[in-house]
Order: C-alpha cells, then structure tokens, then sequence
C-alpha cells in the first residue's frame, strides 16, 4: 500500500511540473494592460511573475520562475456575462490586483498574491 501510495505522489509532482510551463513566452508582453482586440499578446510579464490568459480566454494563470503559482477561472467564479461572449477582453496588472474585463461590460478584480477572484460589477 506504502508502495502505491509513493508512486501515486510520483506521478502527481511530475504531472503538476509538467502542466505548469505550457504558456508560450513569445506571448509575453512587458506592458501592464493588454486588450485582446487589438493584440496576439496573451500574457504579461512583471517582477518575474507572469500573468497568462489561457486559450479558452476565460482563465488567468500565474507562473513564478515558471511554476504553475495560481489558477482561476473567471467566468466560473464571477458568472456568464449579460452581454458579450463568456471570454476575457482585456487585463491591466496594479500594484496588488490584476484588473479584467469580459464580455462587453463585466468587471472583475483578481488579488495577485492568492488569485481569488471577486466581480466587480457591469455597465
């Protein structure tokens, strides 16, 4: 049982290291606020931390020296916005939140250091 135990906690660890480098870098950007209409950027780059929009547009990760730190989905935990698709429009990074748009008017607020998201409200 021990046996199995150490193996199943083997493979876990590899598969978590595995998962958390799968962002391209050269979606990178060094900028603080990205709006996904008007680039191909998909992530951005500050204090060696990254804040990365997975494809499905509705997912924010954070790396750290490129280890997985934090993952959220945002249209799970704020809600489907009213109007607009159900997907991340635009990001800017401050000093202790990470700000995000989605859908046409829907605002939510994620803390940087837990990665807790919190809806804001909408317009």
């Amino acid at each position: 049982m021990k046996k199995i135990l150490k193996i199943l906690v083997v493979i876990l660890v590899l598969t978590q290291s595995s998962f958390a480098q799968k962002y391209d870098s050269s979606l990178i950007s060094k900028k603080l606020e990205l709006n996904f209409a008007e680039t191909k950027m998909r992530g951005i780059e500050s204090n060696e931390v990254t804040y990365f929009v997975e494809k499905d547009l509705q997912t924010v990760s954070t790396y750290k020296n490129g280890k997985l730190k934090w993952k959220t989905n945002i249209i799970s935990v704020c809600g489907k916005p009213s109007f607009g698709k159900s997907e991340i429009r635009y990001i800017k990074l401050e000093a202790k939140r990470l700000l995000v748009v989605f859908g046409k008017h829907s605002f939510a607020e994620v803390d940087i250091n837990k990665g807790k998201a919190k809806f804001l409200g909408s317009d």
